[in-house]
């Protein structure tokens, strides 16, 4: 069997230049900011998810999961369409891998689709020279989606270190990253890959695959002692980087990486016949059975169930309030009684601003009869953040000459911002009227 030298094809230059743009994005997306805030950062000790310009707190959780069906379903979707589009031209297993091989190459000086059997000593060294910087940039990149990287910048430079939960999960994940697309590579998409595993039943026989032309390439043989068009060079055997015979038609381990197109198509050119004898292709379209059909029920339900999640995403944004009251009883005392013979509730108020802008708040209660009682009101919350404070009500009619209570137990709590008295927020809760002091 030939060993291939990488073909320069279409496909390849296309997946040359999506890898560089995917590459680019996956790196850049951690630096870039909206209006002060991160694109994309999951700040879990602060419990805030910035995704897109959106602030998520853990009330809002529903968001990110909105956003993860909508994600899956644009992969049945194109997977419907496309086959495995996300596999051979998406998926960061495949484009660092490639990019991981790229390197070696370069630097060992690759004549084939393999290794030359002897690289000098300098090279290797080298190349995992390349390799390990590529995995921490790798490492911090994904750190930089759950911490700012540029905190983690000022702590290298001003602090000359990190601090070493960050320190341990970027060598952690650098290390990952260089097992995995040095020694691991497209192993994980043959045996540990989940999608690879259901992709079958997304697709249909319209959806797009690469497949091999048998009619056209049957019998094959040497050029002039088979009818067949396929020569048996074994080209796209030696240049699929999951090691799989595409004639023997489609395999679970196929990714869709299309440079067994590119060899065959080559190798056509070069005999003078016509090209696409491997091709992007239906089943139906292989076997002549009929014209390739777009809208059919599997498409048309996976687009459905995609567009209602983006619209029902989209609905509930914009009914989004820009701030939010949690109330909470204090349960380390219910309620107590004061000398004066009145009974007071404490509570503690979760205040959020969703807002890009700092505003003031001011709390207040909905019902005459009751007092309420606060170190700071109106309180000032940060843009996109959240504060708590603890507040005391008293009901009035309990003390001597005072009028009676509100027969009605519930009270309700009024969040306004000074600055737009038309913003609120109410919470209501219910008033314990019995003196407690203490009890969980």
């Amino acid at each position: 069997m030939l060993r291939a030298r990488p073909v320069r094809g279409t496909f390849r230059s296309l997946r040359w230049w999506a890898n560089w743009i995917l590459i680019g994005v996956l790196f850049a997306i951690p630096w870039i900011r909206i209006g002060g805030e991160h694109l994309i950062l999951l700040d879990i000790p602060a419990r805030k998810f910035h995704v897109f310009g959106l602030v998520i707190f853990p009330q809002e959780l529903f968001f990110l999961w909105l956003l993860v069906i909508g994600a899956a379903l644009a992969l049945f979707f194109f997977t419907a369409l496309f086959g495995r589009l996300w596999c051979g031209w998406a998926c960061p297993q495949t484009v660092f891998t490639d990019l991981f091989a790229a390197v070696a190459r370069r630097i060992q000086g690759w004549k084939g689709s393999r290794p030359p059997k002897r690289v000098a000593a300098w090279r290797k060294v080298a190349t995992h020279g390349v390799w390990i910087a590529l995995s921490l940039a790798i490492g911090f990149h994904l750190v930089g989606y759950f911490h700012s990287p540029y905190d983690l910048v000022e702590q290298a430079v001003v602090n000359g270190r990190l601090y070493p939960t960050a320190l341990g999960f970027l060598l952690v994940t650098a290390g990952l990253a260089y097992f995995d697309f040095v020694f691991l590579k497209q192993t994980f998409c043959k045996y540990l890959c989940p999608y690879a595993r259901f992709q079958g039943v997304l697709m249909d026989r319209d959806s797009l695959v690469v497949g091999y032309d048998a009619r056209r390439g049957e019998p094959r043989g040497k050029r002039g002692k088979a009818e067949g068009d396929c020569v048996d060079c074994g080209l796209c055997v030696a240049v699929c980087p999951t090691d799989i015979d595409i004639r023997e038609g489609l395999q679970l381990e196929c990714i869709a990486c299309t440079q067994c197109i590119d060899a065959c198509n080559g190798v056509m050119a070069k005999l003078g016949r016509a090209p696409d004898l491997i091709a992007y292709r239906s089943l139906v379209g292989l076997e002549r059975e009929r014209e390739i059909r777009i809208l059919r029920p599997r498409v048309l339900a996976y687009g459905a169930m995609l567009a209602a999640v983006v619209v029902g995403f989209v609905a509930l944004v914009g009914a989004r309030e820009p701030m939010d009251l949690h109330v909470a009883r204090n349960r380390s005392a219910l309620s107590a009684t004061l000398a004066d013979g009145r009974v007071g509730n404490s509570f503690t108020l979760h205040i959020q601003n969703r807002d890009r802008e700092a505003h003031r708040f001011r709390i207040r209660l909905a019902e005459e009869g009751y007092d309420l009682l606060a170190g700071v009101n109106p309180i000032t919350v940060e843009a996109t953040s959240a504060v708590e404070t603890s507040v005391f009500v008293v009901a009035q009619g309990a003390g001597e000459g005072a009028a009676a209570p509100p027969a009605t137990p519930e009270i309700q709590f009024i969040l306004e911002r000074e600055d737009d008295a038309e913003r609120r927020i109410v919470r209501r809760t219910r008033f314990l009227s019995m003196g407690v002091t203490g009890g969980r």
